[in-house]
């Protein structure tokens, strides 16, 4: 089975970093979103990191809360 390690940063407005994590824990494996101090207040940024099947649900599941930037994917043979 393949699967893939996702690195993001998501610039999210109007969400909180619980609910970002609720809507993405059901599509993967060891999930991180870690809110960075280094955030505009207006724009809040978020690190996001997953082990996913299919990173499209991902991508996807995120675009609905922002914008995603700093994008990395490694592919990864179990």
């Amino acid at each position: 089975m393949i699967r893939y390690y996702l690195e993001f940063i998501l610039s999210a407005k109007n969400t909180s970093q619980e609910v970002i994590k609720n809507s993405l824990v059901e599509f993967g494996r060891d999930l991180k979103v870690v809110f960075l101090e280094t955030a505009q207040a207006d724009s809040p940024e978020y690190k996001i990191n997953i082990n996913a099947e299919d990173p499209t649900i991902i991508f996807d599941t995120c675009s609905q809360f922002g914008r995603m930037k700093a994008i990395k994917i490694e592919e990864r043979k179990e």
